[in-house]
């Protein structure tokens, strides 16, 4: 790929996530480009291949040799991303990951160094932020539309992963949970509008020990839980606001969903962390019922995938600082990590990391 032309992404890793982006990704073809892909399940790669028309790698060493590839798609299971990510940027490639960035805080830094080392741009999930309804909230809130902000609540009742997933197990394992699986999304729209967390409380636990698979081959065969399978936290923010944030794969359905801000003029809903589209409502002191607020630009109905690859390829071609950078994965880790060792302790837990957002 030509320094002017789009950056060339390969995918490691072509499960049920691959598509959703690969899709996306092809909606822009003059700034992003699908090389090849590899995964250990060759029949999953050589069918991903085959419908996108890209290479079919052999190994991710066969990968890393291209010199048609300028990023890695990291869309590997949880615990592997660390080491993927790792021998991507070891092998001069920029990086987009899936999230989690790392399970523990060890890895989780060492991609965040090497990266840096190696000159590379490292990225990475959830990249919600770049949501039209997500940067609205953002500005009206550092426009001072509801005052000095004081508390936050936000909801990520996930329902039961086993309920649909054909291999639901490994979300419920070490790297996985709902703080880490789902409890990022509002975490990352937060820290890029509220700055650094500094300390956690939480309480939580496993709710729901054996679990049952719904659909696919394994229907009917069961699980453990291994991690919490909910988990309540109280954050505390740099700026001194305070947050509730409840995630969970035990509530069979909830209608606590989204973000709520309370500020001292008012008070803002965003009803969906996920969806680009989300609605935004406002209430000022005095009135009785919410209010939509007008989005920034048009919409895009529901999530559109290659935002976080476009918002990488911008970094690469034009030198944009990244919106959703390794450290700001890092610092979702870190406030992950922290809540479940609150939780564990019953103690407050400190936020030893730092994250500046973009302006």
């Amino acid at each position: 790929m030509g320094v002017t032309g789009p950056v060339g992404f390969a995918f490691v890793g072509c499960g049920n996530i691959a598509g959703p982006y690969a899709d996306s990704m092809q909606k822009h073809p003059d700034r992003l480009a699908i090389v090849g892909a590899y995964d250990l399940n060759t029949e999953a790669a050589r069918a991903f291949a085959s419908k996108y028309a890209c290479k079919l790698y052999a190994s991710l060493d066969e990968l890393i040799a291209d010199p048609q590839v300028e990023a890695g798609l990291n869309l590997t299971v949880h615990l592997a991303h660390p080491e993927v990510t790792q021998r991507l940027l070891r092998g001069g490639k920029h990086v987009h990951s899936e999230k989690p960035l790392a399970a523990t805080r060890e890895d989780g830094q060492a991609c965040v160094q090497l990266a840096a080392q190696q000159g590379l741009l490292l990225s990475c999930s959830p990249f919600v932020i770049l949501g039209e309804a997500q940067q609205t909230l953002k500005k009206v809130v550092q426009e001072g539309l509801v005052g000095d902000v004081k508390e936050v609540y936000a909801e990520m009742n996930w329902s039961r992963i086993e309920a649909w997933h054909p291999a639901p197990a490994a979300f419920y394992g070490r790297g996985a949970g709902p703080l880490f699986d789902v409890g990022c999304y509002p975490l990352s729209v937060l820290i890029q509008v509220f700055g650094s967390a500094t300390a956690v409380r939480a309480m939580g636990g496993i709710r729901l020990r054996e679990r049952t698979i719904a659909s696919g081959p394994d229907a009917g065969k069961s699980f453990t839980v291994t991690n919490p399978d909910h988990t309540c936290t109280l954050i505390e923010f740099d700026s001194g606001i305070h947050c509730r944030l409840t995630a969970s794969f035990f509530a069979v359905k909830s209608a606590q969903a989204g973000i709520e801000v309370h500020g001292t003029d008012g008070s803002l809903r965003l009803d969906s962390v996920v969806g680009f589209n989300s609605r935004l409502d406002l209430c000022k002191p005095g009135e009785r019922e919410w209010r939509s607020l007008p989005l920034l630009g048009n919409p895009y109905p529901g999530v559109e995938w290659a935002r976080g690859p476009l918002d990488l390829a911008a970094g690469i071609r034009k030198g944009k600082p990244l919106t959703c950078p390794g450290d700001a994965a890092y610092h979702v880790l870190d406030i992950t990590l922290a809540a479940l060792e609150a939780s564990g302790s019953g103690t407050t837990v400190p936020v030893r990391s730092r994250f500046r957002p973009t302006p």
